[in-house]
């Protein structure tokens, strides 16, 4: 594509050689590049049939065509002057439609242009909200163009479309319910990844209960769901997965972190799992048994003392695949 400085070297619309079309490039930014194309290709002859333009320009749909053809008459670059035949305004007719302007400090868009704006959907109070923004965004800018109307018009349909979008999310968050479950591809994707499926159906009812309580509303239910499976899938794994040989309990023994991570989950307070060590230590000291994981019978046995004290607690933990935890804990 050539800019029009080059027609010297181009005198025609269309190179038979090399078959390029030559626009200008600052209309087709300022009226859109079919526009640009389309008045170029009428200062190439003094009239133009319709039937003549789509078959000159074969790339571009008829409809299209026609749509252009309606735009530049607005904008009083060419003119009709007999049906369906056209060609450039004349001189004197023009009223600069082709010259760059500044836009004024009291612009206003054209009744023509709200219609327009109306007919497309857009609501007459957001019109008004975006006509100041739009009239300060260029003033400060100081760009020209050709035609602010259609600026305008193509700024707000761009500001109509991200407001449409965040009010289509918008009416998606929704609250978790009582009764959601994740859907089949979120449990795929945790398949995949080898998480235990008796872990996952276990979680699941926590995780309603945390975010019911919360009443947070979400339009992402399944990805918070595989978040939270993963992460604490990989704290149950670093609790029990690493196999180390048995080792006696000793008295600088001390859990991890991790292991009021996971009493959390069963909402039992660190301050109730750190009074719990004193006893877990000397019942263990005294028996003197071999063990592969402290971290994870210290779990059991606070689990078992939360449950003594406040009665039936069920999480996650407690239902699973975790022999060692099953064995009956004697005080």
């Amino acid at each position: 594509m050539l800019g029009e400085k080059n027609l010297s070297v181009l005198p025609k619309f269309m190179s038979k050689k090399l078959n390029l079309l030559n626009f200008d490039k600052e209309v087709a930014l300022s009226i859109g590049l079919n526009e640009a194309i389309v008045l170029q290709l009428l200062k190439t002859k003094t009239k133009h049939s319709l039937s003549l333009l789509i078959n000159k320009l074969s790339f571009i749909e008829e409809k299209e065509i026609q749509r252009v053809l309606k735009k530049l008459l607005k904008l009083k670059l060419i003119e009709e002057t007999s049906k369906e035949i056209f060609c450039l305004k004349s001189k004197s007719e023009k009223i600069t439609p082709e010259r760059k302007q500044i836009i004024s400090k009291g612009y206003f868009p054209s009744n023509n242009i709200l219609k327009e704006a109306k007919s497309l959907g857009v609501s007459e109070d957001f019109i008004k909200n975006k006509i100041p923004e739009f009239r300060a965004y260029w003033s400060d800018r100081k760009d020209k163009s050709f035609s602010w109307d259609y600026k305008f018009l193509k700024y707000l349909l761009k500001e109509w479309r991200a407001q449409e979008e965040k009010l289509n999310k918008a009416s998606k968050m929704k609250p978790i319910q009582k009764n959601w479950k994740p859907s089949e591809e979120a449990l795929q994707i945790l398949k995949h990844a080898e998480i235990d499926e008796k872990f996952i159906v276990d979680a699941l009812p926590e995780f309603i209960l945390y975010w019911s309580e919360r009443n947070t509303p979400s339009d992402s239910w399944n990805s918070k769901f595989l978040n939270h499976i993963k992460n604490q899938w990989v704290r149950y794994q670093n609790l029990i997965s690493i196999v180390k040989k048995p080792t006696r309990m000793n008295k600088d023994w001390k859990p991890s972190e991790d292991c009021f991570d996971v009493l959390s989950l069963a909402k039992i307070n660190k301050s109730f799992a750190v009074s719990q060590i004193p006893e877990f230590k000397l019942y263990w000291l005294e028996t003197k048994e071999m063990r592969n994981c402290w971290n994870s019978k210290f779990i059991q046995h606070v689990k078992f003392k939360w449950k003594a004290k406040h009665g039936n607690t069920k999480n996650v933990l407690s239902r699973l695949r975790d022999h060692e935890w099953a064995v009956n804990f004697k005080n």
